[in-house]
């Protein structure tokens, strides 16, 4: 990674701890999880049938987000992008108002594949957010029905 993809991973790491460190002085449960592995996938390159992006997870954040995930919960969705040439930064934020329990997860995606993915989500008017152990494991999946907040405003 180059000094400036550096910096600006680094930036989207420190964003995530402080908006986590927000959330928790407001009495939220915030769990912050810097991905081990972030790609832009479509049908025809994600081990799934969904086109989004897909996330894995170390360990102890695999299990502290098993621990707080609940399908068909997080119904508030944010997203914060920050990008290079070649690298897309993205920090998601999965807010569960009702139980006050916020899940924030950054990522580095390849700027090479997050086109086709666009296209495929917006032809949709739909696309995922799906989440991974290390050994594969799926722990969650979001569903979005507003891609657009998740792609720059040109590819």
């Amino acid at each position: 990674m180059s000094d400036t993809a550096s910096n600006g991973w680094a930036q989207v790491l420190e964003e995530m701890d402080a908006m986590a460190d927000r959330l928790e002085e407001s009495g939220w449960r915030a769990l912050s999880i810097a991905a081990g592995d972030a790609a832009a996938v479509t049908t025809e390159t994600s081990r799934t049938d969904r086109h989004g992006y897909s996330y894995v997870i170390p360990g102890d954040a695999a299990d502290e987000f098993a621990d707080l995930f609940v399908p068909d919960g997080f119904a508030r969705t944010e997203v914060y992008r920050a990008g290079t040439g070649s690298h897309l930064y993205l920090l998601t934020v999965f807010k569960d108002p009702p139980t006050e329990t916020a899940i924030l997860i950054a990522g580095a995606l390849d700027r090479g594949r997050v086109a086709d993915c666009r296209r495929a989500a917006e032809a949709a008017g739909t696309m995922y957010s799906d989440v991974f152990s290390v050994d594969g494991t799926r722990l969650g999946t979001f569903e979005h029905d507003h891609p657009t907040p998740f792609f720059p405003d040109a590819d």
